[in-house]
């Protein structure tokens, strides 16, 4: 939602990965993607200018970008909002270990040689987040939020 309304305040096209990957058949049982085929599908994005991509999948791979940003959400806050989705315990831990442990911003900085910009959206709407992220656009901005919640990794690792 907040690609899209991001893509939409700058006037650029929407690149969404998960759609990408189901029109080319790259889901598996499980919903795993096979990262190798979606580079490979996402390759066009080479001989396109102004888009955005959308998709947690994008910090697995290297695709040409001149922003990327990480959406990050304090982890109690992402626990409510994952558990209204309905997400399963062993998907809403692995979710919450990867937000403690800055899983996507640590691949971006692997995968795209930089700090991506990253996003508290704890307390921001998602007009309020692509609101934001296009004024980081258009004053080409290099840093925006400053995101640490490894003081909470005990907690997490007992259970609480």
């Amino acid at each position: 939602m907040i690609a899209r309304k991001l893509a939409a305040a700058l006037g650029l096209e929407l690149v969404d990965i998960k759609d990408v990957a189901r029109k080319r058949g790259l889901v598996g049982k499980g919903h795993e993607v096979d990262i190798r085929r979606l580079a490979s599908a996402l390759r066009f994005l080479g001989r396109r200018k102004d888009y955005v991509v959308e998709g947690h999948l994008a910090c697995e791979l290297r695709l040409p970008a001149d922003y990327v940003f990480v959406l990050r959400t304090e982890p109690r806050v992402l626990k409510r909002r994952l558990a209204r989705r309905g997400y399963g315990p062993r998907k809403l831990n692995d979710n919450l270990a990867a937000e403690l442990l800055d899983y996507c911003t640590q691949r971006v900085e692997q995968e795209y040689r930089r700090k991506p910009l990253e996003l508290d959206t704890s307390r921001r709407t998602a007009a309020s987040s692509a609101r934001a992220m296009a004024e980081a656009v258009r004053k080409k901005r290099k840093k925006l939020d400053a995101i640490n919640y490894s003081h909470q990794l005990i907690r997490f690792a007992k259970g609480s």
